[in-house]
């Protein structure tokens, strides 16, 4: 979802006549802890890494972790505005609820079993089996402020394959909205003055 976020932006983007080379001005300065944040969630959660014994012990720490490197790359570039903080305070809440939940995002299994096309049992026995460290664990009555967790089915085209916290949805309308911002525009460095147009015009000299 949070990569249709973008595409959608772009998408908007063009329709407004916006130019995807402005995307190339931006000065993003907390980019690369991002990048190390993402880079370690798909390392620990989509490779080999995900099925050794450490991993699925405390892996859900250093997602934790990498979350709160990702919020403080993204506070670095808050100075973009509305748009930029609906990302931040996406991040925040799934920071929050996943800490809330020990490191992992609990998950409403039925309406994930719509979307997977698997048995609600297939799923809690997945689960249950604990041998693949994942970032979610099934919803129950004891989850923590379940209401912010994986409970969301978006029954649209693209967006129906997955169950999407409010956190997503936000990072997600931060995106798309970010996106189509910059490309009108919006975050271009103004251009500075030359010398010669800020210097006062010089009077001639009476003959």
């Amino acid at each position: 979802m949070l990569f249709l976020g973008i595409i959608f932006g772009v998408i908007i983007g063009f329709g407004l006549k916006g130019k995807i080379t402005h995307l190339a001005d931006l000065k993003l300065h907390g980019i690369s802890l991002v990048l190390i944040s993402l880079a370690v969630q798909l390392a620990i959660l989509a490779s080999p890494l995900s099925t050794w014994p450490w991993f699925i012990q405390n892996g859900n720490l250093v997602y934790v972790i990498s979350m709160v490197v990702l919020m403080l790359g993204l506070l670095y570039d808050r100075q973009y505005g509305w748009s930029f903080w609906l990302i931040i305070i996406g991040v925040a809440s799934n920071i929050i609820f996943i800490a809330q939940n020990q490191g992992a995002i609990p998950v409403d299994l039925e309406k994930l079993s719509i979307v997977s096309g698997e048995s609600v049992s297939s799923l809690r026995a997945q689960f249950a089996a604990g041998n693949q460290l994942s970032y979610r664990v099934p919803l129950t009555s004891q989850s923590e402020l379940g209401w912010m967790g994986d409970v969301i089915h978006i029954p649209l085209p693209l967006l129906d394959t997955n169950i999407y916290s409010i956190g997503d949805v936000l990072i997600s309308l931060g995106l798309a909205a970010f996106t189509v911002k910059a490309m009108l525009g919006h975050f271009k460095p103004k251009e500075r003055k030359d010398k010669d147009d800020l210097a006062a015009p010089v009077t001639a000299a009476n003959p």
